[in-house]
């Protein structure tokens, strides 16, 4: 068994999906787990940037494939399905499985057993449940954020970059890690940020007081130890101030007089959601 090729983890990747490509060979009699169409392609090329992402988080420096673990694997996936449909999360777990038993076909040593992605499947489908949940938006923001910053400096950065900006938790890491590849200071907003499924954010204003504080950072938790943080001060996901912005946004358009549907889809670009049904889902549940 061998390791992925390339000094990055930018090339491993491409290694990786280079390594599972089966396009235009037959199936027939065969079981293989290789990329034989281009959903399937579309699709693990995100898993692939989407576990190189956390990985580039967490500080790793092995081989991407000798990172991947029982333990990375099951933190990597609590971390990326948060605030997904139980749906999307079974099929994100399955798809994810499959690419990489594909890589041990293709002879790359992959750590994780197979026993973890069933096990999670299983939480999965034991915690779905019908009943619609509700106020995911956090009541008084700035008070946790407050509190935050008592427990630790930085995870209140964090939360404020969150709350101010509603980007996801992986963006807001990058933003403070990364200030410089994002703000502009002629115009004092966040630029050139990509979002989700390679999306790019428009410009998003960000107040000179909080971009003071993100120059002050030093010690960046892991996001382990963000979300930690925020269950000290009683806020269950981090998603959450994705639902806080969404609904403060959309309550502000609302009220100076801008008309539903512009409402919508305006907070839906700011949310840097694909679809405004799925700020509508963000809005029913905050």
């Amino acid at each position: 068994m061998a390791n992925l090729k390339g000094g990055s983890y930018k090339k491993q990747v491409k290694d990786a999906f280079h390594r599972l490509e089966a396009f235009g060979k037959g199936r027939h009699g065969k079981n293989d787990h290789m990329t034989h169409s281009d959903g399937i392609a579309t699709k693990r090329e995100m898993y692939l940037n989407d576990y190189k992402a956390f990985i580039e988080e967490n500080g790793f420096t092995e081989k991407l494939n000798r990172t991947m673990t029982n333990e990375n694997i099951q933190t990597f996936l609590n971390q990326r399905l948060e605030g997904l449909k139980t749906s999307t999360q079974e099929n994100y777990t399955r798809g994810f499985s499959s690419m990489l038993e594909g890589l041990k076909e293709a002879n790359i040593t992959v750590l994780v057993d197979k026993t973890v992605f069933d096990i999670k499947v299983a939480e999965i489908k034991e915690n779905r449940v019908n009943t619609i949940v509700t106020n995911r938006a956090i009541a008084n923001p700035s008070i946790v954020i407050l509190n935050l910053y008592d427990k630790r400096y930085e995870s209140g950065v964090i939360a404020q970059v969150q709350n101010e900006l509603g980007v996801r938790i992986s963006e807001s890491f990058e933003i403070v890690r990364n200030l410089d590849n994002y703000y502009n200071s002629s115009n004092g907003t966040i630029e050139n940020l990509i979002g989700k499924g390679n999306h790019s954010y428009e410009a998003k204003a960000i107040s000179s007081e909080l971009i003071e504080k993100i120059k002050t950072c030093d010690a960046i938790p892991s996001q382990n130890s963000y979300r930690n943080d925020l269950k000290g001060v009683g806020v269950d996901h981090s998603h959450d101030w994705r639902y806080t912005y969404a609904k403060s946004e959309f309550k502000a358009k609302i009220e100076s007089g801008v008309e539903y549907n512009q409402a919508l889809q305006e907070v839906s670009k700011e949310l840097n959601h694909s679809r405004g049904t799925m700020t509508l889902f963000y809005l029913n549940k905050s």
